[in-house]
Formats: structure tokens, C-alpha cells, sequence
């Protein structure tokens, strides 16, 4: 639960730890009237207190009273068919043990509490004869809830042991209910594997409380597509804040607090009274974080204005607000604060261990060491621009964002540096390194497939039109030829129909237009050969490919793709290209 952001209790209860006073719960019960001892085993008296003294059984799902199936289904193994009960509706509040069962001494028996009997005892010693909240998810509304507040005001002869409960819905696991018994369940430990904290508490707050909520590879995607909007807004602001304050000068006397920042600061306001109207009906987080995802995009849109034409205090204004709420909302390493975003900047700030300096610089100057070297051996060497900017690139891409440094190049020529948390920036990274993979293996297939078929163009385009029907398999079908080659008779010796000479015909025809173009090609290929051979630069070689009266144009059959209209350089003389 730390690793998730989850505060931990106050108080840690064990019910081995309450045995006595359940004991002690279980006696006041009988003693009021609503119990019986029976066999060892005390069950709560369903008929006494339904509706006595102002009592009323099953107030959370009044129609599920009586429900022998669901009461059943809620007591488990405490709930077997009992000549010892005096109705199926009653339950245990003490059950005698069977041999080899747990056991304590108690005035009925060596025994063990009943299910029901634990929470409310723990929670009474502890809170008192009222609770305010009391959560669950809301498959245990029916019976256990109810057999909770049923036992619980029969001790305490109180009308409402709790105020309000709060019923969470399904955790649903690739679409099927979450079920430990049909070992369809992701342990904390397994879901952090695959996600952080943060994108999984995120999940969370884009779905109502009280619904079901879904996890799978999809919804995740949702999360981390929200936390990475927020990401990005918290960065460039911090970001543009460093840099304004860096060069803060005195005012020019240019007013920059005009119609688009009353705009945003009206739109924050807005934004305000919408996340407080959004929590206070029922905790409603997805239209609060709606809230928050709308007033970003807005700020966006206002920073599209450029450094020069906007004012950073607004912007941080809005900044600090966000954060505010993404604190309440547990998604802030740390618990209090004044910054900006997700308190990677906090280090040391919580009045603990003094801060390493050098374990946070070192890093940093390392990589600048290592680019001064990098960038003195090309100076030595002759100086490449080339090189240069390729090493630039480098620790812009690669050396900086391991530690979680951003340069974002502007257009105005200024870079804007950035901080992120270098882990989601490295999963970014594999992420955009995977999709380019995978572009690039479909761009080799398709390569492939395109030198096959150019392959296949090329064997075709060899046999000559004279001899495309006096193959052997084409033997097999025609009998008498032409002077042209065209078939005239078929294997039986029978004439052939005018409409099958017209077909082959046509066929004929585009074999020969596809034969001379491969002549076409080999003929001029052969010379630009000989003349590119004599260069041994290859930048200089389309100079010579024009002096020696070649030049580069293009055949529809040359590129690895059939069809007319994908052409691909080949040699043809001057002569030809200007004709």
C-alpha cells in the first residue's frame, strides 16, 4: 500500500487480538434479548430484533431479506444447514469450533467468532457505539453489512451505528469480475510491474467509485494518456517559471495582463467552482479530472501565444491549482507543498537527510564532460559540422532525459530546459523506439515483397513476345503457330474463336511493350556502366553521366512495383530524355 501512495491506518486491528472482548459483545447481545446459545454455537435472533423496539433488520437491502441463497452465500462455511438454528436467517455470532479448528474459551464452549461479529467489535472498541464512514465494496452491502449494523445496535440498543456507508463497485480484471477463486486477480506487486503508482490511481479516479471499474491493457492506456498531459503541463510551465525568473528585467512599461488573461483566469475560476461542485456530489473524480484536463488545454492553447506575448503568473496560477487538487487526489509524491507538479523537486525538503549534492550534480557533469571531450577530439580532427550536431542531438535525446533533463529547441532559437522523472521518460522512449521497429520491419517487408514482384517483372519482361507461347507449358495448349508467335490452334488442332485470338492478342501486345523497355534498359544501363566506372567519387559521377551524354529518367518496371504509374530511375541517352 506505501508503494501505491496509500496512507496507512491509525490503527492496525487483529481479531485474534479482540477474542475476549467479542466475547464480552456476544454476551451483551443475549443479554438484551436478540441471541441464543444453541449446541456450543450463539446465533443472532433475526425475528427478535426485526422490528422491536425500533429496530429494523437488512436497512441497506431491505429487498434481499429473507433471501436464504445470498444469506447463505455471505455466511460461507458459518451458514450450514442447522437443526440448532431456530431460522435460516439467523447467523453466527459464535460458532463452536470442529476439532483441529481454531479455538477459544468462551462461556458457550471452546469456539471461534462468527464473520459479522469481528468487524463490529473491532470498530465499536476503537470508535465508539457510532461510526460516520464505513466502506466496502458493495457485494458485502447484503448480508454482512447488514448483519453488522443488526448485531451492532442490538449491543448498543442504538437506532444507526453507522451514518453513511460508502459501496464501491467491481474491480473487473480484462473484462470478467475479479475473482480469486477463479485465479482471475493481479497482485499489487505484479500490477506495478507493468505500471506506476501514479497511472494506476489515475485509473482509478477516471471511474466513479460506486461503478464497476475495468482494468486492462486498454483503460491503462486512458491513465497514462492523462498523466501524460498533466506531465507535459507541469514541465513546460516550470520550465517557462525558471526561465522568466532568470531573466525577469524591469517593466518596458508594456502591460501584459490584458483580454486573454482574464479570459484564463476567468476560465480558472470556473474550473474551481466545477472540481468543488464535482466532489462534493459524491466524490464524483471523472468529472473532476475533466475539469482539470479542460483548464490545461486551455493554458495550452494560451501558450501557443509564445514567451514574448504572455504572462507566466497566470499560467502559474493555474499551475499551482491543478497541483493542489492532484495532491488531494494522492497523485503528489509528497504530502504538502508549495511546487509545482509531481514533487520530483522535493528532495531533502522534508526536513530529513541533507541533501547529496553531488549525487545530483555528478551525473549532470559527467554528461557535460563527455560532450567537451567529444566535441575537443572533433575540433582536433578538422572540425565537422556534421558531427557536431549529430553529438548535440545525442545528449539532447539520449544523455539528458536519462536524468530526466529535457531541452525542448524553440523556434525563436532558445532552447527551454525541462525536468521530468527520467523512469517515464525512458518508457517513453522504448515505447517510440518499439514503434519505430515495427515501422521499419513493415517497411522491410513490403521491400521484400516489392523486390519480389520486381524480381518477377524482370523474368517476365526477358521472354521474348515471338516465344511467350511456345513455352513447354504453352505447348501443352496450342498446337500451330503464327509467324509472330501468336497460337492459331489449339492442343486438338481446332481453330481458335476470333475472341480468344483477340484476348491473346492483347497479351501479346503488352509482352512486347514490356520486352523492349527490358531491352530499352539494358541497352543504356550499359552505358552509363562504362561511364560511371571511370569515377571513382560517387558525387561526381552524375556529372559525367551527363558528359557522357546519359541521363537519369524513369521505366514503370524498374523500382520493385508493377503498373504504369510507379516509375523508377533508369539510364536513357540525352537524345531520348529531351525527345
Amino acid at each position: 500500500m506505501d508503494a501505491l501512495n496509500v496512507r496507512r491506518p491509525n490503527v492496525l486491528t487483529r481479531v485474534s487480538e479482540f477474542v475476549p472482548e467479542i466475547v464480552r459483545f456476544v454476551q451483551r447481545i443475549i443479554d438484551n434479548g436478540y441471541a441464543y446459545e444453541s449446541e456450543g454455537s450463539v446465533f443472532f435472533d433475526v425475528a427478535a430484533f426485526d422490528g422491536k423496539n425500533g429496530h429494523f433488520y437488512a436497512k441497506l437491502e431491505p429487498t434481499a431479506k429473507g433471501n436464504q441463497r445470498r444469506q447463505e452465500d455471505g455466511e460461507g462455511s458459518l451458514s450450514v444447514h442447522s437443526s440448532s438454528k431456530r431460522s435460516h436467517s439467523d447467523f453466527a455470532l459464535w460458532k463452536a469450533s470442529k476439532p483441529g479448528e481454531p479455538a477459544w474459551p468462551s462461556p458457550w464452549g471452546s469456539g471461534r467468532p462468527g464473520w459479522h461479529i469481528e468487524c463490529s467489535v473491532m470498530a465499536s472498541e476503537i470508535l465508539g457505539p457510532h461510526i460516520d464512514l464505513h466502506t466496502g465494496g458493495i457485494d458485502l452491502a447484503f448480508p454482512h453489512h447488514d448483519n453488522e449494523m443488526a448485531q451492532s445496535e442490538a449491543c448498543f440498543e442504538n437506532h444507526q451505528w453507522v451514518s453513511y456507508f460508502l459501496h464501491a463497485g467491481h474491480l473487473h480484471i480484462e473484462g470478467s469480475k475479479m475473482s480469486k477463486s477463479l485465479k482471475n486477480f493481479v497482485t499489487i506487486k505484479e500490477a506495478l510491474k507493468k505500471n506506476t503508482a501514479r497511472q494506476i490511481r489515475i485509473l482509478f479516479l477516471l471511474s466513479q467509485w460506486d461503478s464497476n471499474l475495468y482494468y486492462d491493457s486498454n483503460s491503462m492506456e486512458g491513465a497514462i494518456s492523462v498523466e501524460r498531459t498533466f506531465s507535459n503541463f507541469f514541465t513546460n510551465t516550470n520550465a517557462l517559471l525558471r526561465e522568466f525568473r532568470l531573466r525577469q528585467e524591469d517593466s518596458d512599461g508594456t502591460r501584459r495582463f490584458q483580454g486573454p488573461e482574464l479570459e484564463l483566469m476567468e476560465a480558472l475560476n470556473d474550473t474551481k467552482g466545477r472540481v468543488h461542485a464535482a466532489l462534493l456530489d459524491s466524490f464524483d473524480t471523472p468529472l473532476a479530472m475533466r475539469a482539470l484536463q479542460e483548464i490545461i488545454a486551455r493554458t495550452n492553447i494560451y501558450l501557443q501565444r509564445g514567451r514574448a506575448s504572455i504572462d507566466p503568473q497566470i499560467v502559474e496560477s493555474v499551475a499551482l491549482y491543478v497541483t493542489k487538487i492532484v495532491r488531494v487526489f494522492g497523485l503528489v509524491n509528497d504530502g504538502v507543498g508549495s511546487s509545482i507538479g509531481w514533487g520530483l523537486g522535493s528532495v531533502g525538503s522534508d526536513g530529513g537527510a541533507p541533501v547529496d549534492r553531488e549525487s545530483i550534480v555528478l551525473p549532470v557533469a559527467n554528461v557535460l564532460s563527455n560532450f567537451r571531450d567529444a566535441v575537443r577530439d572533433i575540433a582536433l580532427a578538422g572540425g565537422d559540422k556534421k558531427a557536431l550536431l549529430s553529438l548535440c542531438d545525442k545528449v539532447r535525446d539520449q544523455d539528458l532525459p536519462d536524468l530526466g533533463i529535457i531541452i525542448d529547441d524553440h523556434g525563436d532559437g532558445r532552447a527551454l530546459v525541462k525536468f521530468a522523472d527520467p523512469e517515464l521518460l525512458r518508457r517513453e522512449r522504448e515505447q517510440r523506439e518499439a514503434e519505430e521497429d515495427a515501422r521499419r520491419q513493415k517497411k522491410d517487408a513490403q521491400a521484400r515483397e516489392n523486390e519480389a514482384k520486381r524480381q518477377l517483372r524482370l523474368q517476365k519482361a526477358k521472354l521474348s513476345p515471338a516465344d511467350m507461347f511456345r513455352t513447354p507449358e504453352m505447348r501443352l495448349l496450342y498446337s500451330d503457330w503464327d509467324e509472330s508467335g501468336l497460337p492459331t490452334k489449339d492442343s486438338e488442332g481446332a481453330d481458335l474463336t476470333k475472341s480468344k485470338l483477340k484476348k491473346l492478342s492483347k497479351e501479346q501486345a503488352a509482352q512486347d511493350k514490356l520486352h523492349s523497355e527490358y531491352l530499352n534498359y539494358l541497352q543504356y544501363s550499359s552505358i552509363a556502366a562504362r561511364a560511371l566506372r571511370r569515377v571513382v567519387k560517387p558525387e561526381l559521377r552524375s556529372e559525367v553521366a551527363k558528359r557522357e551524354g546519359v541521363a537519369i529518367k524513369f521505366a514503370k518496371w524498374d523500382n520493385g512495383k508493377a503498373g504504369a504509374s510507379n516509375p523508377v530511375p533508369v539510364i536513357e541517352t540525352r537524345a531520348k530524355a529531351e525527345n
